[in-house]
């Protein structure tokens, strides 16, 4: 890569720092010498590490309220990343689960994409946006509109790549769904040695932000049928709603700190996980945590648990389903070496030392 201009791209840095956000970072620090774009950004969330990073965005950075209202302004997105100049660039690289594959680069460079998901709100998770929302019908009709507009450009613009990198197996599907095109899986850094299985006691972990999603709610629902302990740590829009609903014998400590959450962890009997993610980088840390994950089969989970073995995957999101799972879970004596051992495979080297190699040798990948 010697002498070749690199650029890297990642979706709005605001609203928190999550799984997407730490590919994005694992690329600046293997390239550090890297031009770095993004939509828009909020310098109050961004890592004391890169605090001095030089962050270049487009234009939806001076809108009105563009740093905490940017869904609003998702429909201008494509062409503020379209209106990037990219031509100086041999190599981009883009962190993208929104619209920044868009970027327009030189016939010769090589665009690479790390794609995290097609993005679900307009795509197969569009009516359930659409009701969490709270649309009415005339809501939904026009959003339907702007998703119909999004949607061709989505499509479009993944023939402008390279060579896609998919987050899972479950991800690379989609890929191949809705833009017609192949990818490589690459699961997303993992800190394996951050977390170890220390004891199992009497309560089972849930870990995220607070949104309807990712089915913390069916959770409630079936810890409090069930009256086993359930501790469920994080904040989010979710959080006062879930925390009237459960019973005494769930516990929601909000935010914790980093200390508290690895406590939780290594100390668990398992970790529930009744949503349907791209991937799911947490159920990957519960693993090297020894702990058995009790997920839904689908998504990503289909990647992380192997079932019987390192964990229990359940058919359907239903209270009586999770609940059936977690008792086949209790009843089972785990070998929690052999779920660590497993989840070595999520390690951040392998991440890295792949990325690096598609980066440098990023030639090889130039679409034919």
């Amino acid at each position: 890569m010697q002498g070749q201009k690199i650029a890297i791209i990642s979706d709005q840095l605001a609203g928190g720092i999550g799984g997407a956000e730490s590919i994005t970072f694992s690329a600046l620090d293997l390239f550090s010498r890297a031009d770095f774009y993004t939509t828009v950004y909020d310098p109050d969330i961004i890592p004391e590490k890169y605090s001095n990073l030089k962050i270049n965005t487009t234009f939806i950075q001076n809108l009105p309220f563009a740093i905490k209202k940017y869904k609003a302004y998702f429909p201008l997105m494509p062409l503020a990343v379209e209106y990037l100049n990219m031509q100086k660039y041999d190599v981009i690289f883009s962190s993208h689960h929104s619209v920044v594959k868009s970027v327009i680069s030189k016939p010769e460079a090589v665009h690479i994409c790390y794609c995290h998901s097609p993005a679900r709100y307009i795509w197969d998770l569009f009516w359930a946006y659409s009701d969490l929302n709270g649309f009415n019908p005339f809501t939904k009709f026009i959003f339907a509109g702007i998703c119909q507009y999004l949607r061709m450009q989505d499509v479009t613009s993944a023939q402008r790549v390279d060579h896609f990198l998919a987050n899972s197996n479950y991800t690379a599907m989609r890929i191949k769904k809705f833009y017609g095109r192949d990818s490589e899986v690459l699961f997303p850094p993992v800190d394996t040695g951050r977390f170890r299985h220390e004891s199992s006691e009497d309560y089972y972990f849930m870990l995220g932000r607070l949104v309807a999603y990712k089915g913390f709610e069916l959770a409630v629902d079936a810890f409090n049928e069930s009256g086993r302990k359930l501790v469920i740590a994080g904040k989010g829009p979710e959080y006062e709603k879930l925390r009237k609903k459960a019973k005494p014998n769930i516990s929601m400590p909000g935010k914790v700190s980093d200390n508290e959450l690895v406590k939780y962890m290594n100390n668990c009997k398992g970790f529930i996980f009744p949503g349907k993610e791209d991937f799911g980088i947490v159920m990957a840390e519960a693993q090297s945590a020894g702990k058995p994950v009790i997920a839904f089969k689908g998504g990503g989970a289909l990647d992380i648990v192997v079932d019987d073995q390192t964990g229990i995957l359940f058919d359907e999101q239903t209270a009586t389903s999770l609940n059936k799972a977690v008792a086949l879970a209790d009843q089972k004596t785990w070998d929690h070496g052999f779920i660590m051992n497993n989840a070595k495979r999520f390690d951040k080297n392998h991440f890295v030392d792949r990325l690096a190699y598609v980066l440098k040798n990023a030639k090889e990948f130039r679409r034919k």
